[in-house]
């Protein structure tokens, strides 16, 4: 018999809250009468009331009011979990005025189909069966890490938060060069999808590295080759790596007035 899982409370269904609701529903772990929602203000505090894990799912700049307004629905036997970007957990204690079991976990925006990573940290308060319930979340969406150290937020922000963001602009150039080179769009839409796919596929089930596996591909004198030969001239890797430092720096800003 399935465990009865934690009440859920959702406030904020923008992109990444309704992924999240999303992919929890499709796991199978949860019923959607697991979960009490809002995008209301002034249904916040109540349904903060009527749950055990409240996922706070707002824009940064929204936070403070948010917290504000349910600080007093909140206590030592309900988590709050942030996935706000750049907000750390002793900030989100100093908008509350008081400590209760807080989580800030980093997921993607493929929690709507259970293959999101999400890293988080945990206040001190954060006991062993909010952990339990944290993990079940987690794990429901994808798989999860809890990190020691919350000032790497801002890598993992870049990293795994953002990093969908920048296969799918390969992909956009991959679909372009494509339509620009003759083949018909439906064409061309179905062999750039479906090789991405692959190689998400092949990544899941391969224990080679990522250097093993492109070497691979990559013939001495063929075409694979000439294409990294002409990004290495220009720098590519140096302007790529440059590019998520700045992403880096822009991520750990809040984490930066610890």
């Amino acid at each position: 018999m399935k465990k009865s899982p934690p009440k859920i409370a959702i406030i904020g269904l923008g992109n990444m809250g309704k992924s999240i609701f999303d992919g929890l529903v499709k796991s199978g772990n949860f019923d959607e009468e697991d979960f009490l929602l809002s995008t209301d203000e002034k249904n916040n505090a109540a349904v903060v009331e009527a749950s055990d894990v409240v996922i706070l799912a707002v824009k940064p700049k929204d936070f403070p009011d948010v917290l504000h307004r349910i600080r007093n629905s909140l206590s030592d036997n309900k988590i709050l979990i942030s996935v706000a970007a750049g907000v750390d957990i002793e900030e989100i204690k100093g908008y509350l005025g008081k400590n209760i079991p807080i989580v800030r976990v980093m997921p993607n925006i493929f929690a709507s189909v259970c293959e999101s990573m999400s890293c988080w940290v945990k206040s001190d308060e954060v006991l062993p069966h909010h952990e339990e319930a944290v993990k079940l979340i987690l794990k429901s969406i994808g798989d999860e890490i809890l990190l020691e150290d919350e000032k790497l937020f801002g890598v993992v922000t870049v990293v795994s938060g953002s990093g969908p963001a920048y296969f799918l602009y390969l992909g956009e150039l991959l679909l372009k060069f494509s339509k620009d080179s003759g083949l018909k769009p439906d064409v061309a839409e179905k062999l750039v999808r479906q090789t991405i796919f692959g190689t998400s596929k092949n990544l899941s089930e391969s224990k080679e590295s990522f250097n093993s596996l492109r070497n691979s591909i990559t013939s001495r004198g063929g075409v694979t080759e000439e294409v990294f030969k002409s990004l290495h001239s220009k720098n590519f890797d140096k302007i790529f790596l440059e590019a998520l430092i700045a992403g880096r720096f822009k991520a750990s800003l809040g984490d930066s007035k610890k």
